[in-house]
């Protein structure tokens, strides 16, 4: 990772279809100046305040990421966010002329070459980390979320489905290299009986063949195939290294994943943020002292959280 802050030498625009609403939408990427952290306007609203974008701002995690301020929402984010955390870009202005990004091909990997066009221009100011202190593990029903301390960033992700997909899993080691070519890739997918029904509900109005991997009872529909054999897994880390640049920071941590999405990445990120001593702040890249407590929380139907220590039963809210 970066040790310095890091921003485009110039702006640039690109314009591609939402995913929900099906309409064409323009980006701008704008450079920004040290410390200013990744921002999001909607330039198409009367009242076009700036969005950080901060897990404090994420307003819904319903089939996107969505953050939000006042009266303003900004959806389907997490694959250019992927993509600006996966080159350590961290000072950015990201304008929009419409309530979501482009879904573009339905991978981080166009974004990634729209960055390189621009440019980078490496700050004069450190760029802050975070170490995960202690293990902390989030589980709700048969999907889960831990993080261990650990020197860099890496993820074990299983995705479990019926049918077709069965399991998948994909290690991943954090380097940019790694990261443009092992994930940026991947592209989002769904199961065809759920693009019918979303299609029904006004929802993926945009989505096709040409921007997801669709997959029927017999198989990937897409005639071109897959990109990778587990391109599944890997699209779900994709997902989850843009949910987690909302921390405003990298996150130097080991992350087991099974069956997680948006809703849970960003409860993860939320309780790491909040909760006292799961994180540290630094601006220098060290080993981290390990814990030798294990805490797990446990989602309950009303959503309350319970901690429980490593050997005891988890406790769930009724």
């Amino acid at each position: 990772m970066h040790a310095h802050q890091k921003t485009i030498k110039h702006s640039l625009q690109i314009r591609g279809k939402g995913l929900h609403t099906g309409e064409m939408i323009d980006v701008t990427l704008r450079p920004m100046p040290i410390d200013s952290g990744i921002w999001f306007k909607r330039t198409d609203v009367s009242d076009p305040s700036p969005i950080l974008a901060s897990s404090a701002n994420v307003s819904d995690t319903n089939l996107a990421t969505t953050i939000g301020w006042r009266r303003q929402r900004l959806s389907t984010l997490e694959h250019l966010l992927a993509a600006l955390g996966g080159l350590g870009v961290n000072n950015i202005m990201v304008e929009v002329n419409g309530p979501e990004a482009p879904i573009l091909d339905g991978s981080s990997a166009p974004w990634v070459e729209l960055l390189n066009c621009a440019g980078f221009q490496i700050l004069n100011a450190p760029r802050p980390f975070y170490r995960v202190a202690k293990p902390f593990k989030l589980i709700d029903g048969d999907k889960f979320l831990a993080v261990e301390p650990a020197s860099e960033f890496s993820v074990d992700f299983t995705i479990d489905f019926p049918g077709f997909l069965k399991t998948q899993k994909r290690h991943f080691k954090f380097s940019e290299s790694a990261f443009v070519s092992e994930i940026s890739p991947a592209r989002t997918f769904c199961l065809l009986k759920d693009v019918e029904y979303m299609k029904s509900h006004g929802k993926a109005l945009g989505g096709g063949l040409d921007n997801a991997v669709v997959i029927g009872d017999e198989g990937v529909l897409n005639p071109e195939g897959l990109r990778f054999p587990d391109e599944c897994a890997r699209h779900k880390i994709l997902d989850l290294i843009g949910d987690l640049s909302l921390a405003q920071a990298p996150i130097l941590g080991h992350f087991t994943a099974h069956k997680s999405g948006h809703a849970l990445n960003q409860r993860v990120l939320a309780s790491l943020l909040s909760l006292p001593g799961y994180l540290e702040k630094s601006d220098h890249i060290a080993e981290p002292q390990r814990s030798t407590r294990n805490f797990e929380i446990s989602l309950g139907a009303l959503n309350p959280l319970t901690l429980a220590p490593e050997g005891e039963p988890l406790a769930y809210a009724n």
